[in-house]
């Protein structure tokens, strides 16, 4: 009876000891989220791809889309995080005009006015077979370094698609 236990025991050893075989398995990831908002509201479904600089060893690329909260936390290869390093950031999405509700309290600001009537003409011109769409890009670029202990970057995008 020793000797099926035994067997057991040095296979169950060999296995442990055994890895995919893939290098980026032994890279050392830190944890990096935050969250993206559009003019300071959480934007659901935006992509957050991190690049690294081609300085950055191990390469490691991160990516994710935003949840409901615009909560975002970066995946490399189906692993939680990133390697230290320089990367540049782009965060995007394409919005639906009519999800962007201009409060009451800002109801007499020209510019939300004028906003208003833009996603007024954008939608009209959709309905009646214009070329134009009912929905535009968000996007932008940021430079950021993440370090050895992760990071939290928070990122809020302008409907103009300026970076702030």
């Amino acid at each position: 009876m020793a000797r099926p236990v035994s067997s057991l025991a040095l296979v169950t050893a060999f296995l442990a000891g055994c890895g995919t075989g893939d290098e980026t398995d032994s890279y050392r990831l830190v944890p990096v989220s935050g969250h993206v908002t559009l003019d300071g509201k959480p934007l659901e479904g935006a992509k957050v791809l991190f690049t690294p600089s081609e300085a950055n060893r191990p390469n490691t690329p991160g990516v994710d889309v935003t949840g409901q909260e615009g909560n975002y936390q970066l995946m490399y290869r189906g692993r939680s995080g990133v390697a230290p390093g320089s990367y540049q950031v782009f965060v995007a999405k394409t919005v639906d005009p009519a999800a962007l509700k201009i409060s009451d309290e800002f109801k007499d600001d020209p510019v939300l006015a004028a906003m208003e009537k833009q996603e007024a003409l954008i939608t009209q011109k959709a309905k009646s077979g214009g070329r134009t769409t009912a929905s535009f890009n968000v996007s932008s670029s940021f430079d950021r370094d993440v370090t050895s202990k992760g990071a939290v970057f928070d990122f809020d995008l302008k409907a103009t698609g300026k970076k702030k």
